[in-house]
């Protein structure tokens, strides 16, 4: 058999395709992206996929279904009750830009169209010059797109798209969102003490403790070098020094050795939280109102600044006092990230750069 001949065969196919399904399970389920995700569970039979669609009945968005279930019955409480209020948007892997151009969603009966095949299966149609392609082969690319490979968080791209959306969401529903910026201290004198290798073990160290002390409904990314962030969802007047003083419990955790010699890891942070008021502000503007504080938090003793936003706060930043803890190293975990009723104490984490 010849090298082309081994290759997939891809044709083309003149061809109608037809809304007639097999089963249920071709349908996909369609919600307002609104939604909350418990009556999108209860309203799943078996599909592989939800359509989110906004005010005007247009897609806005698509989300994994299998997903769906181990959030709403997540083992920890506080995590399954917010999980279930929280709205189809928030889980929608694909977020459709917004336009007025669009018509709303709807299933013809039949379209004309070319079908696309490789090795005799579908992989796609092409219709009026645009082409579809299989979501389950397009999906894993999607993925890596939004995602930090060295520390396999998601990257600055996920963030900002992540944090307009829970901006354009809390602005409709008029919960708050805060924005945390993490910066690593001296992180280049580990660089270039130990090498780059080391370096990678401190990003990757820490990015695991920065996420697994967060909520799972919140968002830890890495921004790039140093800097990490995170977005706290939902959080009261007065209550954002709870997963502030969270953050830096999980940094305090970690012992790393490097060649036999103990590296001490800690961070700056900067912090800012809007409760109302989106319309006349922007991401952009929290975003720099943290940065603004992370500044502070590198200029003065105190490791971490923030500031609130509207909710009748004066907007003034404010110095973080970091708890005094004991590590306990058999405190018990209830899921696989914390919640903010969760206490302070993490566990000690030890590394050995010649071990890894």
């Amino acid at each position: 058999m010849s090298q082309t001949e081994q290759q997939a065969t891809v044709g083309t196919t003149s061809a109608r395709l037809i809304a007639s399904p097999v089963s249920t399970l071709d349908v996909p389920a369609v919600f307002h992206r609104d939604t909350p995700l418990k009556q999108v569970a209860e309203g799943l039979s078996g599909q592989s996929y939800v359509l989110a669609t906004d005010d005007n009945g247009r897609i806005a968005g698509l989300a994994t279904a299998e997903i769906i279930p181990g959030r709403v019955d997540s083992l920890n409480e506080f995590e399954r009750t917010r999980w279930q209020e929280m709205p189809l948007a928030s889980l929608a892997s694909v977020v459709f830009c917004e336009g007025t151009d669009r018509p709303e969603a709807s299933i013809s009966s039949g379209v004309d169209c070319v079908a696309i095949t490789e090795n005799d299966r579908l992989f796609g149609i092409s219709v009026d010059g645009d082409v579809f392609l299989s979501w389950q082969r397009i999906e894993s690319l999607l993925s890596i797109a939004f995602c930090d490979p060295l520390t396999s968080l998601p990257n600055r791209l996920a963030y900002e798209r992540r944090l307009q959306e829970e901006w354009n969401r809390a602005e409709r529903t008029r919960t708050s969102v805060a924005v945390i910026v993490i910066d690593l201290d001296n992180f280049k004198t580990v660089n270039d003490s130990y090498g780059h290798q080391a370096g990678d073990l401190v990003l990757t160290t820490v990015a695991h403790r920065l996420e697994a002390c967060m909520r799972s409904y919140d968002l830890v990314a890495r921004l790039g070098g140093d800097e990490f962030v995170s977005l706290c969802l939902g959080c009261l007047p007065g209550m954002l020094t709870v997963p502030i003083q969270r953050l830096q419990k999980s940094l305090t955790g970690i012992r790393l050795q490097i060649d036999g010699y103990p590296i001490r890891t800690t961070a700056s942070i900067g912090a800012a939280i809007r409760h109302d008021g989106f319309d006349g502000s922007s991401p952009a503007d929290l975003f720099a109102a943290a940065d603004e504080c992370l500044y502070r938090a590198k200029e003065s003793p105190e490791t971490a600044w923030m500031v609130e936003l509207g909710g009748n706060s004066d907007g003034i930043p404010q110095r973080v006092v970091e708890q005094s803890w004991e590590l306990c190293p058999e405190e018990p975990r209830r899921s696989g990230r914390r919640t903010s009723e969760d206490v302070l104490a993490v566990p000690e984490l030890t590394v050995n750069a010649n071990e890894s």
